[in-house]
């Protein structure tokens, strides 16, 4: 997915660090920085809409807000970056879809992007690689890197002490705990994964075998049912098995 944007900022620092962290996530397509908001309104308004506009708020000659008056119709979504808090209901007023308040990191500016774009919305074709099902993870021990993680690929997510594991088709990625529960409600909302302990969910997709209550999973991973979770995770079983079409007098 190619998600267009759009960066206006009279500052070139703040401009500056906004490009630094988009490069950072590759969906995110940069097509034009302004920092005139006049030459922003001028280029823009001639110009095909785009997914998103990343707008100050204080610039000299025309405020991100009566900018934002005039160019809502040119993007799909309408963020403010802006250090102050403020302006929150002007920005409403102009259907704002999200104020990021600076100083911002690049974990804030992912976050907002999930939120814009949040995995499994659509519906009809769960898991489908024509859809956009991914979230952004930020890296244990790394300073604000990022990586996407695909929902196709993750074969399980598991819980070890303080960190996540999330375990994919491609790598094995650490992140911290702080966002386990999130991230267990966001799967377990979705149909192609289950939870089979406290600390671990999987991916249906990838189940290879059952033995007893042991589950074996793609990327030679395997983990052991426990507690309540054995009689769901018998039900999604028997819900799927192969059941033979028997001939009314008993014969196959």
């Amino acid at each position: 997915m190619s998600i267009s944007c759009i960066a206006i900022d009279d500052d070139p620092h703040s401009l500056e660090n906004l490009v630094i962290d988009m490069e950072k996530l590759p969906d995110l397509k940069l097509l034009h920085t302004f920092t005139e908001p006049l030459q922003a309104l001028e280029e823009i308004s001639g110009s095909n809409p785009v997914d998103i506009i990343f707008m100050d708020i204080e610039m000299p000659s025309l405020s991100g807000i009566e900018l934002a008056g005039l160019l809502r119709q040119k993007t799909k979504y309408l963020v403010f970056t802006t250090a102050h808090t403020r302006y929150a209901i002007d920005a409403f007023n102009v259907q704002a879809d999200a104020y990021l308040l600076k100083p911002y990191s690049i974990i804030h500016l992912a976050k907002t992007i999930n939120n814009l774009y949040p995995t499994g919305s659509v519906a009809r074709h769960p898991f489908s690689i024509l859809d956009d099902h991914f979230f952004y993870i930020p890296l244990k021990g790394a300073n604000s890197d990022l990586v996407r993680i695909d929902l196709n690929n993750i074969i399980s997510v598991e819980e070890l002490g303080e960190d996540i594991q999330f375990k994919t088709t491609e790598n094995v990625f650490l992140s911290a705990k702080d966002n386990f529960i999130k991230t267990l409600k966001m799967l377990k909302q979705n149909p192609s994964f289950i939870q089979v302990t406290p600390t671990v969910v999987i991916s249906k997709q990838h189940i290879k075998s059952v033995l007893g209550d042991k589950i074996l999973l793609s990327g030679e991973t395997s983990f052991t049912i426990s507690g309540t979770y054995t009689g769901l995770f018998a039900k999604f079983v028997k819900n799927n098995l192969l059941q033979e079409n028997h001939r009314p007098d008993g014969l196959l």
